[in-house]
């Protein structure tokens, strides 16, 4: 009697990522797609998928100063989103009132700030949204950053181009409190076409751009959401999200920036990083996604 396919086998498709590499496997008894996340293994034919529709999920925290440029941002896409959904983490400086003002022109889901870790928190609020929304591409974006007019237009077609795409990513422009122009997020060792190649080759998992610069597919999140933070590591829904995201599809890197990244003393991403807490960070990632590999039957990496 045979065995069930292994997920890599299963992903092995449409899903492997350019260059046609499939990941290390450790050979043993696993299980299908089917049996681990429910639904089809692998997306459906391009021709049998619904028409391109797209979310954008906001997460905000007394961004009062900035919740207006990242709304009407939005708005002056040259093709606007199919939804904005915008969850509050208990604003207490008039963000809310501020939403408000916008009406029918997003979904606003007023929650309860309580005491937790930030990277909780924004889970939570990404989590939530999610769970409001209907796009088939997703976009990620906080509250006190924006997105300049043709990012949902040019990520949309990218994604009508590489439908099995788990990922599509843009480096961003960091800006100061007042939008000024800092420098660019770019980084080349990101914009790379084969990311469990490199991950096996590096032994390393980061990747990928912050919260702001992702846009997932439906297929994917379905599929993995809600996270476990069981493990009790302070990573970040968007770190989590990008690590394991080659084992579902390929990831679009697009060489052009279309977010503008604030950089502000509110923002958690500012703060200075020692070389010790890069490190940290290092083996955080590493685990994160060493633990998805054990649990699916996938080798390892050594960071």
């Amino acid at each position: 009697m045979s065995s069930a396919p292994s997920l890599a086998a299963s992903l092995a498709g449409p899903c492997t990522p350019a260059g046609g590499f499939t990941a290390p496997v450790d050979r043993g008894p696993s299980r299908t797609p089917d049996e681990i996340w429910g639904g089809p293994s692998r997306p459906v034919r391009e021709e049998s998928r619904p028409l391109m529709t797209t979310s954008v999920l906001v997460n905000t925290h007394n961004h009062a100063r900035f919740i207006d440029a990242c709304i009407e941002s939005l708005l002056a896409q040259t093709v606007r989103p199919d939804e904005i959904i915008v969850y509050d983490d208990g604003s207490t400086d008039g963000t809310i009132e501020r939403l408000r003002r916008y009406g029918g022109l997003l979904t606003m889901i007023a929650g309860r700030h309580e005491q937790r870790p930030n990277h909780l928190s924004q889970a939570h609020a990404v989590q939530t949204a999610f769970g409001h929304c209907a796009g088939r591409l997703v976009f990620l974006l906080d509250g006190d950053d924006r997105f300049k007019p043709e990012k949902i237009e040019r990520h949309a077609a990218a994604f009508s181009a590489n439908p099995d795409a788990a990922l599509i990513q843009a480096p961003m422009d960091k800006v100061d409190e007042d939008g000024r122009l800092l420098a660019s997020s770019l980084e080349p060792r990101k914009h790379i076409s084969n990311h469990l190649r490199e991950i096996y080759t590096t032994n390393d998992v980061d990747f990928y751009y912050p919260t702001s610069a992702l846009a997932f597919s439906r297929y994917y999140l379905e599929r993995v959401l809600p996270l476990d933070f069981s493990d009790g590591l302070p990573l970040w829904i968007d770190t989590r999200l990008g690590i394991i995201a080659p084992y579902f599809g390929r990831i679009i890197t697009l060489p052009d920036t279309f977010t503008e990244w604030r950089r502000h003393t509110g923002s958690d991403s500012i703060r200075v990083r020692s070389r010790r807490l890069q490190i940290r960070q290092t083996l955080m990632r590493a685990e994160v996604f060493n633990r998805f590999c054990r649990r699916h039957g996938f080798r390892t990496i050594s960071p």
